[in-house]
């Protein structure tokens, strides 16, 4: 029974080490603010905890379709694999793990590599990085020294991918990424809800960026008061094991929510010059009070959150700068022209209306303002005795003035747009396609244009008709929307058109800085007159 007794406590040093390691691996994870600095430092924890020979990590390179190493050990010079060919690219394809105990028995795999390194894989070990149940890239771990890697081997690897994905996208603090270390958060102190407070200094408050069991929208905290705020204020942690008793604690949620809180662990989010950015709070601990155990925990998911919310203000600052600079380039075209100063913006303005009304959000959002504030910029390229001219262009001035869109996309496609806004030329370049191809610079058909390109011809044909120009005053809105409708079905698409008629009181509203109430109001009057 001793000898029983003695292999148990072995089996059990045995995996609080591993645990201790893998805890290890997921504090530098969330500690490390540079990943190439952070990859070489997990790798070597991973190959030790798992006993492999060699570890490394693969992202994937969309636009060439291939793999490329972020980090190989053993090689010094990059490593591009194809995606079609070798065991990493399978498993990124399939998003499935793959265990080989031998890997020149698989039929997958490409021993290119190791004739180019001189290095024999032997069993392996790889698991793909997921984001979103995208696969962005995976982890390969090679030569397992006791033999085969374990299902075990397999679990602990998925977790430390699983982390590296948070990371590889902690670039923009979105609300799935807080979900995710929330989740891990309630799991790891078994507490029943978790929050994150982002820090709105302008404001003084604190705004959820995401809470359990109730709305984000509609929780933001005064500073002063809660435990929150106190622990933005002062940058230290709460640990409180009766809330009610505690003054700090502010019973306004739960008595909004219905619910009661009863112990709360609070820790502030810190930059890397250690300034506060929001709060990390864990609340109602299964059983008793949060523990030290439990702190460490917290402080290492919020080292975590905190790179997020630090690129996350990075990456806002960057887009407003970009956002400015769009606003410019298309006042410039405007400022040619005094008659048309603000088409641009006003384009915009009811693209992006259109576009709420048909359900886009976030991003797409952004897309179809950024190619509509672009969407006339080709007109640079146009002379001036054309673009100002007072009559009627002649056939030979039409034709020229036709070549603006594709001067737009020619100068667009010279930009790099992240990868979101890579659609921008092409989408600002088509304003003047009709659904039955006879619009203009490529003679497109319906099924050829982008959707948002619908939206903007919509928009930037009802504002060309409404405002006033060098030759001719502008006409009614019922008569613009009498065109439009007319067009159904040839020109326009009659979802964006309906979508327009629903929102421009809204948006013309809001760029005459009117009340929305007043604009609503407007809306159904003359929803209602067009009906009769």
């Amino acid at each position: 029974m001793d000898h029983e007794d003695d292999d148990l406590l072995e089996l059990l040093r045995d995996q609080n080490a591993r645990f201790q390691k893998l805890l290890e691996i997921q504090r530098r994870i969330g500690g490390e603010r540079d990943i190439d600095r952070l990859l070489p430092l997990v790798m070597q924890e991973l190959s030790d905890l798992l006993g492999a020979d060699r570890c490394s990590v693969f992202l994937f390179d969309p636009d060439h379709c291939c793999l490329r190493a972020r980090f190989a050990a053993g090689l010094e010079e990059e490593l591009v694999l194809p995606l079609r060919l070798g065991i990493v690219g399978t498993v990124l394809l399939t998003r499935r793990p793959s265990n080989v105990g031998n890997a020149y028995d698989h039929p997958h795999f490409n021993p290119h590599i190791d004739g180019l390194t001189g290095f024999k894989t032997g069993s392996t070990l790889v698991v793909p990085l997921l984001d979103h149940d995208e696969a962005v890239g995976a982890v390969q771990l090679i030569n397992k020294r006791t033999g085969r890697f374990l299902a075990s081997d397999e679990q602990q690897a998925a977790e430390v991918a699983s982390e590296l994905a948070l990371a590889y996208r902690a670039d923009t603090l979105s609300p799935d990424l807080a979900a995710a270390a929330m989740q891990a958060l309630r799991d790891a102190t078994l507490a029943e809800r978790a929050s994150v407070y982002v820090l709105d200094r302008r404001g003084r408050r604190l705004s959820a960026l995401y809470s359990d069991g109730i709305a984000r929208e509609r929780i933001s905290l005064d500073l002063n008061l809660g435990i929150a705020g106190w622990v933005a204020v002062t940058g230290e942690t709460a640990n409180i094991a009766e809330a009610a008793l505690d003054p700090r604690f502010n019973p306004t949620i739960d008595r909004r929510s219905g619910y009661r809180t009863r112990t709360v662990l609070c820790t502030p989010i810190r930059g890397a010059k250690g300034e506060t950015l929001g709060v990390v709070e864990a609340i109602n601990k299964d059983y008793g009070a949060f523990t030290e155990e439990d702190r460490a925990t917290l402080e290492s998911v919020m080292s975590m959150v905190s790179v997020a919310v630090e690129n996350a203000l990075l990456l806002e600052d960057q887009e407003r700068q970009f956002h400015s600079l769009l606003e410019v380039l298309a006042a410039s075209i405007d400022a040619r022209d005094t008659l048309t100063a603000g088409h641009s913006t006003r384009v915009a303005a009811y693209a992006v209306g259109i576009g709420r009304e048909l359900g886009f959000t976030g991003n797409e959002l952004k897309v179809l303002e950024m190619a509509a504030l672009l969407h006339d910029y080709g007109k640079i390229g146009i002379d001036d005795q054309v673009l100002k001219k007072n009559g009627k262009l002649t056939t030979e001035e039409y034709t020229h003035i036709q070549q603006h869109p594709a001067l737009t996309f020619s100068i667009l496609d010279r930009i790099h747009f992240a990868r979101q806004y890579r659609d921008v030329p092409l989408i600002a370049a088509s304003h003047h396609e009709y659904l039955d191809g006879s619009g203009y610079p490529r003679g497109l058909t319906a099924g050829e244009i982008p959707f948002m390109a619908k939206i903007l011809t919509v928009a930037d044909v009802f504002e060309a008709l409404t405002a006033d120009r060098h030759y001719r005053p502008g006409m009614s809105e019922d008569q613009a929307f009498t065109i439009l409708w007319e067009g159904i079905g040839h020109k326009f698409d009659g979802d964006v058109v309906d979508a327009l008629e629903r929102s421009w009181h809204g948006v013309r509203a809001q760029l005459l800085g009117q009340a929305p109430e007043a604009a609503a109001t407007a809306a159904a009057s003359a929803t209602t007159s067009r009906a009769a």
